[in-house]
């Protein structure tokens, strides 16, 4: 049975309350006030609080928001013989976890601490299967150092309890799938499903029964019906990797499922319910597809009432040695000492401009610990890509810029014109990005990375 605490500045009602829950079996202290109760918690052996509403110098709605700040995990609940409706709204918004009137029915309370007891079990459930699985994929200890990360943490911490879709968008590399996977182990859904696709890596001809499953003898080779992954997730989380490659005609049958929580198989009749949690992610610009077409317009919104930011590596250049060292954490068998990163291997790792992110920054890991072979990473470790990495520039005609001649105005003024011409084959392919990347003789990531360098 849980360990309660119950708070009220009444002796009577102190002594009564502790008899009926010791004799029901639980573990009882008592305070007499909220500061000596707060005391308590902070001891670490308090599971369930029960406290009154009016005290002073501390009221019971005070102490709940100490405790909620201390430990949020612990549940709460308030006893008043001052019922109203404001209050109790108040309570319920503020996270309380119920609410019961003096004089209170003693099968009434007992029910209340039975289903704080299996709160605490559920979390404890939830907290061991996130204890099990790789440490990138637990958002308690997600590699967020910059400010930009940590507003990204903060996002997902208001976002994972919703049943709300969500859009994340960033560069291939930035870590797109690890968010949506904080998302799913910091929700309600945490033991559900989760099931992730690439929409562009699956055929076009097949992704739409690759999602919604179909039924036999709907097309050539379909011997047996078969499950899609929307059935397949049920309950559960579905994550769409570049969902700017979807089909249009499917983007359609995807806003149904999401708008009427049913789903068709392909050549089948019937319509079968779906309860599925949907995160989408992609590194190309929606509102760009939707207006040249490519992407429903009433999809983007769909998903666009929550989206995510991954700014690239480049941007947050705070997170690149606490991401490396958790890299080689991962790496280094538990019990083993873990390689130092030695000062030049350090300014090399945060001069590079990472274009891959950072699933590159974590093979450069993997690379300088193979060479390494347990010992300091030192700059010979690291990929000749990243030792030799120097900013680059095209030749422009025209005099040069007045002013000093130092190599840091160089790299400006180079930088400048780069962006000048790139800014002309842009305007000469009518704003066409995927033209104007082959007329530079770029792919169309750099091409997007370019255009968002400051």
């Amino acid at each position: 049975m849980a360990k309660i605490l119950i708070v009220d500045d009444e002796p009577r009602i102190l002594l009564l309350m502790k008899s009926l829950l010791k004799a029901n079996g639980f573990e009882v202290e008592t305070a007499k006030d909220g500061p000596s109760a707060l005391e308590l918690v902070k001891g670490g052996e308090i599971q369930i609080v029960v406290t009154d509403l009016r005290m002073t110098p501390m009221d019971g709605m005070t102490l709940f928001k100490e405790i909620k700040a201390y430990n949020p995990s612990i549940p709460v609940i308030l006893l008043t013989a001052y019922a109203s409706v404001e209050t109790a709204i108040e309570a319920m918004k503020s996270g309380i976890f119920d609410y019961l009137t003096k004089p209170f029915k003693v099968d009434e309370m007992l029910a209340c601490l039975k289903r704080a007891e299996e709160k605490i079990a559920k979390n404890a459930s939830v907290a061991s299967i996130s204890a099990s699985e790789p440490l990138r994929y637990r958002f308690e200890n997600f590699i967020a150092s910059s400010p930009a990360m940590n507003e990204v943490c903060e996002t997902i911490s208001k976002v994972a309890p919703t049943a709300a879709t969500v859009l994340i968008n960033g560069e291939s590399g930035t870590g797109k799938e690890v968010i949506a996977r904080a998302i799913h182990k910091s929700s309600t859904r945490a033991g559900k499903p989760w099931v992730a696709v690439n929409c562009a890596a699956i055929p076009e001809n097949l992704l739409e029964s690759e999602m919604f499953g179909h039924v036999k003898g709907s097309f050539t080779g379909a011997v047996s019906d078969k499950q899609g992954l929307f059935e397949a997730a049920n309950g559960g989380t579905l994550f769409l990797d570049e969902i700017s490659s979807m089909p249009l005609i499917l983007q359609g049958k995807l806003l149904r499922a999401l708008q009427e929580k049913e789903i068709r198989r392909v050549g089948g009749t019937k319509d079968i319910p779906v309860d599925v949690r949907v995160i989408a992610a992609s590194n190309a610009n929606l509102e760009e597809a939707v207006v040249k077409g490519t992407f429903r317009s009433d999809l983007f919104y769909r998903f666009a009432v929550i989206t995510i930011d991954i700014p690239p590596l480049r941007k947050r250049p705070e997170d690149i040695l606490p991401l490396a060292r958790h890299f080689i954490a991962e790496e280094i068998e538990k019990g083993k000492s873990l390689p130092r990163i030695t000062d030049e291997a350090a300014k090399i790792l945060l001069a590079y401009n990472w274009p891959g992110n950072v699933r590159e920054l974590e093979n450069c890991i993997k690379h300088a610990l193979t060479f390494s072979q347990g010992k300091d990473i030192t700059p010979g470790e690291l990929p000749t890509r990243v030792t030799e990495h120097q900013p680059t520039g095209h030749a422009f005609e025209g005099s040069a810029p007045t002013g000093g001649t130092d190599s840091a105005s160089l790299r400006t003024f180079l930088k400048q014109k780069e962006k000048e011409y790139i800014g002309q084959i842009l305007n000469a392919s009518g704003g066409d990005k995927e033209k104007a990347a082959e007329t530079l003789k770029v792919n169309l990531s750099t091409l997007y990375r370019k255009l968002s360098e400051d």
